[in-house]
């Protein structure tokens, strides 16, 4: 016999020997009573769990608003949402509770400390589906966190995380790991769910203060989320285990990628926090801008902002656009707003009566400035090739409501005013003579042709 033949039989003379005693003591473990003693008390609470939590089922059911309906994460969503995690709870209560008179009846307690263990990863699944409404942080605390929970209770964790924490590979500084990258997910997927959560906490009370004007709000909103997510980055950092020093390349070349890729969104940002500042357009705003969009600004982002216009349309309009471009704000410190509104009379029409009418329909416009230097004028401004024409200007008190309305409004009043008066409005008119085209036929000249034929 050889040496390498030596070598295997040896090899499988310890495997024999190993599988031989894993059979004998499971064996043993399955023929002795304390076994089924044990599996019968973990049944038993597991049963009185289930009935105590059906009777209380309907108490946590009522728990609703006057109108049926429960608000996410209000006081009474969480209390609906808490009643299921009265069966593991009670559970663990009902093993940890009977494990002295267990131990001393029965004799063996380990197959209840297992069931502990087990009981307590059921909790924390039932928590994470009743509680986390993110379905990327249920996904993943469901098969990272649940597992890794289930391995520091069994003691496994460490050999695990050492065994993964040998697979992986270097990139300049950074040692990156099988057991690293799962934390990595695990981390920012926490981060950008704790951010979110916070960001809207933060924004919802921001906006509830009434002490702050409205551009101020939206210009703390933009700074509290740039520091929390510049706190959450630096944490997940140090959570996942990346020195911030070795980082130095990558800043770098995200500096770079802002100078050439990126140079719009860092324009876009920096015009945004420009406006927030000098408040020269704030929400509700009613603008205007060259290339013809016209509206209501509704938002004021961190990139673009949002312009409803008068058709339903939401149009995104970068920030930048607000800087380099000319904007009329309608609202920026008034309401106030002017319409002009040209009318043409007839030569005959007498020109005095024909202004009084003009200007009385202004007058008479129920939400036109009718006092002080915004009242209603009138002027005559042409003698035209049709018509003496005049303007009528008049200010509304709140230019919001609509200038199409106030303008249509009034020129229906001076039609009907010019109309009971025998007022005319001309239109341009053409005269067109045409001449018989026999007469034209007979008095043209003859050709020299015609003379010829005629002669012959």
């Amino acid at each position: 016999m050889n040496e390498n033949e030596y070598i295997g039989n040896e090899y499988v003379d310890v495997a024999k020997h190993a599988a031989s005693s894993v059979y004998e003591e499971a064996e043993f473990w399955l023929t002795a009573p304390e076994t089924y003693h044990q599996m019968i008390y973990v049944l038993v609470s597991l049963m009185v769990a289930y009935g105590i939590t059906a009777l209380a089922r309907n108490l946590f059911l009522s728990v609703k608003e006057p109108d049926g309906r429960v608000k996410t994460f209000s006081r009474r969503w969480f209390m609906r949402r808490s009643g299921r995690l009265l069966i593991p709870l009670l559970t663990i209560l009902l093993l940890i509770v009977g494990e002295p008179f267990a131990e001393t009846f029965i004799g063996e307690v380990d197959i209840i400390h297992v069931a502990q263990r087990v009981a307590i990863v059921w909790l924390m699944w039932v928590t994470l589906r009743a509680f986390v409404t993110s379905t990327l942080v249920r996904t993943v605390g469901i098969w990272i966190l649940l597992p890794a929970a289930l391995l520091q209770l069994f003691g496994w964790f460490d050999p695990v995380a050492t065994y993964l924490d040998a697979y992986g590979f270097t990139l300049g500084e950074v040692k990156i790991t099988a057991y690293t990258f799962i934390k990595a997910v695990f981390f920012v997927s926490i981060v950008i769910w704790i951010g979110k959560v916070a960001s809207n906490s933060g924004e919802g009370y921001i906006r509830g203060s009434d002490s702050l004007t409205r551009a101020t709000k939206e210009l703390l909103i933009k700074l509290f989320d740039i520091v929390l997510y510049a706190v959450l980055f630096m944490v997940t950092l140090n959570l996942i285990g990346i020195d911030l020093t070795a980082l130095a390349v990558f800043s770098g070349a995200l500096g770079v990628g802002l100078g050439f890729g990126l140079q719009k969104i860092a324009s876009n940002f920096t015009s945004g926090i420009i406006l927030l500042t000098e408040k020269t357009i704030n929400i509700n705003d009613l603008i205007e801008m060259n290339d013809g969009i016209f509206g209501y600004v509704r938002k004021l982002g961190a990139r673009a902002s949002v312009v409803e216009t008068f058709d339903g349309k939401e149009v995104m309009v970068p920030n930048e656009d607000f800087i380099t471009s000319r904007v009329a704000n309608l609202t920026h410190s008034s309401t106030n707003g002017r319409i002009d509104i040209p009318v043409g009379v007839s030569y005959g029409t007498d020109m005095h009566r024909a202004y009084g009418l003009i200007l009385d329909a202004a007058n008479k416009y129920e939400n036109a400035i009718s006092e002080g230097e915004h009242n209603p004028k009138c002027f005559m401004r042409e003698y035209g090739d049709n018509s003496v024409n005049f303007l009528l200007t008049f200010w509304l008190e709140d230019v919001t409501t609509g200038r199409w309305r106030a303008q249509s409004d009034v020129m229906f009043t001076i039609w009907d005013s010019f109309k009971e008066h025998g007022i005319e409005i001309p239109f341009p008119q053409r005269d067109l003579h045409i001449r018989s085209g026999l007469d034209v036929l007979n008095n043209r000249p003859k050709s020299e042709l015609e003379e010829a034929q005629a002669k012959s």
